[in-house]
């Protein structure tokens, strides 16, 4: 054994007492039963073990850290951090807990924590590449793309085949908006990888930024050839359609990517939107429906349902789901207009008109809003600032506030 090592264990040991020896040893074996029963699928045992394993020795980190990684296989995150923060008092010098710390903060969402984790990480082990790109998806994750950039760059420096970092970089590129260099990148990786369907489905969406829509399907055909489950290549290509004007094979995608995977929120909403287009409207709430299932909290797929299902006739529905929106998005200048809107249809005209009185305050421009609320007050028999409402809305290019000015104000 090198002496440099063998010197602070025989430090170690002089200092220890035989019974912390046998503590430490005793942890060490509860540790070893723990890992067979885990490996033998009895996580309640294993647990037990590894609990046992602290209590002989509550100063030993690993102890700690074996029941923290269990804790958090069980989803039992916010215990499995406890674990970690006590493992990390013990040993503060490990990079190893820092990291896997910062992965367990971001499955709750702490992700300015894990950035400080992984940044306390890396100070420990400057070179290690992983730990960079772990923090570099945590600052992607929180939005802050340049301090991403930077340390995507660096490691590109290091590794420029490295065909995951190419697309994480152009995918920032796509974060800030300059589509053109994100393809660039996407090419770059495509070049080492040409294979990959994933580098054809992300040029693809690239080219669709750049309203390069017959470039961006033929990408899509590429990654749905090499990889026929590919759920998202299949959502992506559907909506390519769509703009394409390629109404039946846009539901078909849809429909694949849906039938692949059911657990896309997003996909839902888009079909649903492709069903609206069709007339479908009983379809199009059936998919926003499975949408907020999926995502309660989905904004615009509670604004439509609420839109369909007014036009289904379902009025006390869309009041809930606009109430719901409003709760979700207080500022909603659209929102706001909706639930005038119903207000309208019930001839409730000056609850109506102070919900538009809301829309117009939150954005003076919103052209429907201006037309419903001068609808309204011609109906309270006001047509003076009924028709102020109109021209503002027909200035704005509402040609359905125009055609109202001739009918109500040629006076």
């Amino acid at each position: 054994m090198n002496r440099a090592i063998l010197l602070p264990l025989l430090a170690l040991f002089a200092i220890a007492s035989p019974g912390q020896i046998n503590n430490r040893l005793e942890s060490i074996q509860l540790i070893q039963q723990g890992d067979i029963a885990l490996r033998m699928g009895n996580s309640e045992q294993a647990m037990l073990h590894y609990t046992n394993a602290i209590q002989k020795d509550m100063a030993f980190a690993d102890a700690y850290m074996k029941r923290a990684t269990l804790l958090s296989r069980l989803g039992q995150n916010t215990q499995a951090l406890a674990d970690m923060d006590r493992a990390l008092e013990l040993n503060p010098y490990s990079e190893w807990i820092h990291d896997r710390r910062a992965k367990t903060r971001m499955l709750v969402n702490d992700v300015k924590g894990a950035e400080e984790d992984w940044s306390k990480a890396i100070a420990l082990h400057p070179y290690d590449e992983l730990l960079r790109e772990h923090r570099a998806d945590a600052w992607l994750a929180a939005g802050d793309i340049e301090r991403a950039k930077a340390d995507l760059d660096s490691m590109i420096a290091h590794k420029p085949g490295d065909v995951l970092l190419l697309l994480k970089r152009g995918s920032v590129s796509l974060q800030m908006d300059n589509a053109p260099e994100a393809l660039e990148w996407f090419e770059r990786a495509n070049k080492v990888s040409p294979r990959l369907a994933v580098v054809h489905d992300l040029r693809a969406v690239a080219l669709m930024k750049l309203l390069r829509w017959k470039n961006a399907l033929t990408a899509l055909d590429s990654a749905l050839t090499l990889d026929p489950d590919f759920d998202l290549a299949y959502y992506n290509r559907g909506l390519v359609h769509l703009q394409l004007g390629n109404t039946a094979q846009a539901r078909a995608d849809m429909d694949k990517a849906l039938t692949i995977g059911r657990d896309k929120a997003h996909v839902f909403f888009q079909r649903a939107l492709v069903r609206k287009r069709d007339g479908d409207l009983v379809g199009a709430q059936e998919d926003y429906d499975r949408a907020l299932e999926l995502a309660p909290d989905y904004l615009e797929a509670q604004y439509n349902r609420a839109f369909v299902r007014k036009q289904l006739g379902d009025h006390a529905g869309a009041f809930a789901d606009v109430e719901k929106a409003l709760l979700l998005a207080p500022d909603d200048p659209d929102a706001w207009t909706m639930k005038g809107n119903l207000h309208l249809l019930y001839g409730e005209f000056e609850e109506a008109i102070a919900h538009f009185d809301r829309a117009v305050s939150l954005t003076s421009d919103h052209a429907n809003a201006l037309f419903n609320r001068g609808l309204a007050y011609h109906m309270t028999y006001r047509p003076l600032q009924g028709c102020d409402d109109l021209r503002r809305a027909a200035a704005l290019g509402s040609q359905e506030a125009a055609d109202a000015l001739i009918y109500f104000c040629s006076f």
